[in-house]
Formats: structure tokens, sequence, C-alpha cells
């Protein structure tokens, strides 16, 4: 049985480094939210003027997300970095902060409810609790751009929304896994893990 497995966090919480492992050791692909090299342009577009570039960049991802869900589900599973199932969270922090229009806004969250009617849902999401000055260390640390000059408060408002989020979240079952006791790393966590998804046993 295909294995349809999201991975998400605040920024820096290591979604990508956790699924680069669960790609090993499960046999299936890892969609990367960064695989289009338009992204990581538009991200540093984005941070250096974000009033210009939020609504694009926002449309951006969704398009990409909508369009990875759809191919993993016509393949053989796959695992997800990030998806189209939290993308409300960033639109949301955008048009609060004034660099969406509320026009904008609306056009946004109605076309995603559009593609969430016709978007499958995953088997598991897997989310990685991470706190703030561990999220901006590991941020700093792999220096991506203009993303490491962000202010702290755009971090922390982010980390809240998360929580909020994988609370509410009901899309599929769900593990959660906190940075305090869990490393990618670490193969007695990993195989730890990898039993729970195998037997089943989600939070």
């Amino acid at each position: 049985m295909k294995k349809v497995i999201v991975i998400d966090a605040i920024v820096g919480a290591g979604k990508t480094t956790l699924g680069q492992t669960l790609e090993r050791h499960l046999g299936i692909q890892l969609y990367r939210e960064l695989n289009n090299p338009d992204t990581e342009e538009l991200l540093n577009k984005f941070y250096a003027d974000k009033k210009r570039w939020a609504f694009t960049l926002q449309i951006h991802f969704l398009n990409q997300r909508f369009a990875q869900i759809k191919e993993i589900h016509r393949k053989n599973g796959g695992l997800l970095d990030r998806s189209i199932f939290g993308d409300r969270i960033f639109a949301e922090m955008l048009m609060e902060d004034g660099y969406m229009s509320e026009e904008e806004f609306h056009t946004y969250t109605t076309l995603l409810d559009n593609m969430l009617e016709h978007a499958q849902n995953p088997s598991l999401l897997v989310f990685i609790k991470c706190d703030v000055d561990t999220a901006i260390e590991r941020i700093k640390q792999r220096n991506r751009g203009l993303e490491g000059k962000v202010e702290r408060k755009y971090w922390e408002r982010l980390h809240e929304k998360y929580e909020k989020w994988c609370d509410g979240y009901n899309y599929s079952p769900k593990i959660v896994l906190d940075v305090k006791n869990f490393d990618s790393f670490n193969k007695d966590n990993v195989e730890e893990l990898l039993r729970r998804i195998e037997m089943k046993e989600y939070d």
C-alpha cells in the first residue's frame, strides 16, 4: 500500500533532513520544497521587498505544492517537504503584516480552498516541534540567502501559528516529534519513528 507522508514544521526545524532520512529507509521519493530553481530566486526577492513579491510567492508555492501532491498520488507514494495543507499559515501572516492586501488574500484563499477540494489527503503527517531559538540557530547555520536576516518576532509568530495548526490538523493521522528528544541522525530515534510508521502508532 502506498504511503503519502507530509513532513511539516517551522522554518529551520529539519524537515528536509528528516525527509532525506525517511527517503533512504522507506524507499519512497522525497518531493523537496525548494526543488524548483525559481523558488529560491523568488524567496530572495520576497525577503528584499515583501510587499511587492508576497502574493506572487504564495501563488508560486501553492501551484508547486498542488502539482506535487497530484504527482505523488499518481506514483507509488512519497514524502512531501511541506505541503498544500499547511500553506495558509504564511499567507495569513503576510496579510496581517500588510504585505498582502485583503483582496489578494481573498484571491489566494479561495484558490487554495478550490484546490483542497481536489487534493487527496495524505496517509500521515510527521510534525516536528522546534523551539524558536533552535530554529533561528539552524537558519543562520545554513546561510540561505536573505532568510537569516529576518527578525526574531516573525519566527516567533510563525512558531505560534504552526503549533496551533498542528493541534487542529485533521487531514490524516499524525506523529509529533520534538527536536529536544529526536535527532534525524540518531539511529535509535529513526528506528523508533520507522516502527511507529509501520505499526501505525500515531498521536
